[in-house]
């Protein structure tokens, strides 16, 4: 789709064997934004660092295809030349991307939402391979039935970096971005809203039975990308978030207890 282009009625995939939930309602229609960048300080190109056979940008995408449609999937990265393979990569995954500030990450959602007129997004890290396909889906329901400007499960955080999903209405956005200009409130989107939560109406989600934060899943580093490859050759590829922490803490004892294994 191309600059103007429209995000169809969204059909959130249901995981129980009844109806499709559709999804798009008054609040909407949605996408999933998946934000990406090759120029990582710690780790280089990591959006296209191979994860057990397969890109870590295509990792995340194959989890987000299991939540929602492909054309309710955005990739927002940049519009400098170093992003071009990225922009090449997703054409060839058949999902649509958007480029736009490098920084200005706020500026780069906002802008990505209006191009394709959307009501809300679900912003996801592109580093973020194991995210659960069930949470996007509960989190864009729980947005969709509401009226909170924002559904988190980052505020507190609940869950383990790697699993971060920000449900976030457009309008709450543009206030965002309409507030602050610094830079730093800028790159980190939603930073404003959780400082000033009085301002906005935030709806965060935490896990049912137990505080998951102690595990991490997202890749800033070589030693994160080597337990994402073994993560990933242990698991089935559509794993829920019990089979993945399962194995993200069988792979720290096995660590623990030899920093040479697995390794």
């Amino acid at each position: 789709m191309g600059e103007g282009s429209r995000i169809p009625q969204v059909t959130i995939r249901d995981s129980s064997p009844e109806a499709d939930v559709q999804g798009a309602l008054s609040r909407g229609p949605g996408a999933v934004v998946i934000l990406a960048r090759l120029d990582s300080a710690r780790l280089p190109g990591k959006a296209l660092r191979p994860v057990a056979g397969r890109e870590l940008l295509g990792r995340v995408i194959d989890r987000v295809r299991l939540a929602v449609p492909a054309d309710a999937i955005l990739v927002a990265t940049s519009d400098r030349e170093i992003d071009d393979p990225i922009a090449k990569f997703v054409s060839g995954e058949g999902i649509s991307v958007f480029r736009g500030s490098v920084n200005d990450v706020a500026g780069r959602c906002l802008a990505c939402a209006e191009v394709y007129g959307l009501g809300y997004l679900v912003r996801i890290s592109g580093d973020s391979p194991f995210i659960d396909p069930s949470l996007i889906q509960s989190m864009m329901q729980r947005f969709e039935s509401g009226d909170a400007d924002i559904v988190t499960n980052v505020f507190p955080r609940g869950f383990p970096p790697g699993m971060s999903v920000e449900v976030i209405a457009v309008a709450a956005l543009r206030r965002i971005i309409e507030a602050s200009d610094d830079p730093a409130d800028r790159e980190h989107v939603t930073v404003l809203a959780y400082r000033d939560p009085t301002e906005f109406k935030i709806d965060n989600v935490a896990p049912e039975s137990e505080d998951l934060s102690g595990v991490a899943l997202t890749i800033d580093t070589e030693a994160d990308l080597a337990r994402a490859e073994w993560i990933a050759s242990e698991i089935s590829s559509d794993a829920g978030i019990d089979e993945i922490l399962e194995q993200a803490r069988r792979h720290a004892s096995l660590v623990a207890s030899d920093p040479n294994s697995p390794e």
